[in-house]
């Protein structure tokens, strides 16, 4: 009887170090909260965030990320622009080194409130997004937060990519773009 309640303490242990390891270094899972990403995802919705690229690749557009956030939980958000970028919105259109970019996930109806900017309105010194900071948009646009609200955000405030959505299970996706 004690050889086998010390197999199971054992046992719990090692699973338990595994889940520590898992989500402390691979992957980690987080809730959605709000709407400011509707359609591409709903209040309630469960994904699973990579924590592993951040070492190994760089982010780019369209990435969907969760990063932490000074004003309390992580935010999920899109990367719009990325370093070395010019970003603008005129007209509910948003320009990405010049061009029109085709942002089939957005959501709004031609009543709502989209915010234009620039670079500069956002509190970017120069014309281009600096080293290691990223403009990041919600895809519900009316009532996001986001860059608009605060500014680019810090590399070192991304948490990681989503790569999974796995709540509600009939929604299960894996991809965003």
């Amino acid at each position: 009887m004690k050889k086998e309640l010390i197999e199971w303490g054992i046992t719990i242990l090692i699973a338990a170090v595994i889940v520590i390891v898992v989500r402390t270094f691979l992957f980690d899972s987080f809730k959605v909260d709000g709407h400011s990403m509707d359609p591409t995802f709903k209040d309630g919705d469960r994904v699973i965030v990579n924590k592993i690229q951040d070492r190994f690749t760089d982010y780019e557009n369209g990435d969907l990320i969760v990063f932490r956030s000074e004003e309390g939980p992580p935010y999920v958000k899109r990367i719009i622009g990325i370093p070395g970028d010019t970003v603008m919105m005129e007209d509910k259109l948003v320009y990405v080194n010049g061009e029109p970019i085709n942002e089939t996930y957005v959501y709004y109806t031609n009543d709502s409130y989209m915010d234009d900017f620039t670079l500069e309105d956002l509190g970017v010194d120069g014309e281009e997004i600096p080293e290691d900071e990223y403009l990041v948009l919600g895809d519900n646009r009316p009532l996001s937060r986001d860059s608009r609200d605060f500014g680019l955000i810090e590399r070192e405030s991304i948490i990681g990519e989503v790569q999974l959505r796995f709540w509600p299970l009939n929604q299960m996706t894996v991809n965003f773009n």
